[in-house]
């Protein structure tokens, strides 16, 4: 399915959909200046750079979400900030499953504090031009308040963002960091979760929805084929109703999420 955008048509039934508006409550809606915002982060690059040149060549900005110590970070990080593209740090963190899959780099709750942050040092150090990181697995450690009190305050020293992916909910990343003075925000939508064209269409509508209602929205996907097919046979529509962004156009001069201006209702 192609998305066909009518900007004025779209932006009002999202509303709707979205504000759970009645017909009698509604009143016509004023033509906003300011498109909602869409953060595409991509995930797990690093071993694969055809894929993820492919998919950081296409129009529009997003972020290269890059796992640490992997063989080709440096050339995706610098392909990512070449074509304008933010980049940050995927960091591998223990989760309740599966450590096999974490790699390099990976932090876990058995570590003191002085491997813990010696290790992620040497990971932010082997990918260049990273402003922020987002956390690769972790529902088990993003769940400890004490190493996430002992990251955040190292990020707020070497000034990252931090992005919650939320792979728990109950994870205390996000509101840590918040109190560590970090930049921080949570992902929305995993848009490739689930295997086929017709999950990922259903999650980017979900997307729209969220990014008309709050005035953004953040996506992580991965470098998965068929997310590379959907998001070059869609991104030039996507573009007519809203504005993709590196993560960091998120956050104001205070470092705080910015606040987007929606289309009002008339009085």
């Amino acid at each position: 399915m192609k998305f066909e955008f009518i900007p004025r048509l779209a932006t009002i039934l999202l509303l709707l959909l979205s504000a759970d508006l009645t017909i009698a409550d509604t009143q016509p809606i004023q033509k906003s200046t300011t498109k909602p915002k869409i953060s595409i982060v991509i995930d797990d690059l690093g071993d694969n750079s055809i894929i993820a040149r492919q998919m950081l060549a296409l129009p529009g900005k997003m972020t290269a979400a890059i796992l640490p110590h992997t063989p080709h970070a440096k050339i995706i990080s610098e392909f990512a900030s070449t074509n304008g593209h933010d980049v940050i740090m995927h960091i591998p963190m223990e989760a309740q499953t599966r450590p096999d899959l974490l790699g390099p780099g990976a932090l876990f709750s058995t570590m003191d504090k002085a491997t813990f942050l010696k290790t992620f040092a040497k990971s932010i150090e082997s990918i260049p031009s990273v402003i922020g990181f987002n956390n690769h697995m972790g529902s088990l450690l993003t769940k400890d308040s004490e190493k996430m009190q002992w990251l955040m305050t190292e990020a707020k020293s070497r000034s990252l963002l931090f992005l919650d992916s939320k792979t728990t909910g109950l994870s205390v990343a996000e509101s840590v960091a918040e109190q560590q003075g970090v930049p921080t925000i949570g992902r929305d939508i995993f848009l490739d979760n689930k295997e086929g064209s017709s999950s990922i269409e259903e999650q980017f509508i979900r997307s729209q929805m969220i990014a008309a209602r709050e005035g953004h929205v953040v996506i992580i996907c991965h470098p998965y084929p068929e997310t590379l097919a959907f998001l070059k046979k869609n991104i030039v529509d996507i573009q007519q109703g809203f504005e993709l962004v590196g993560l960091g156009s998120l956050f104001d001069s205070d470092d705080k999420v910015m606040p987007i201006s929606q289309p009002s209702l008339a009085k």
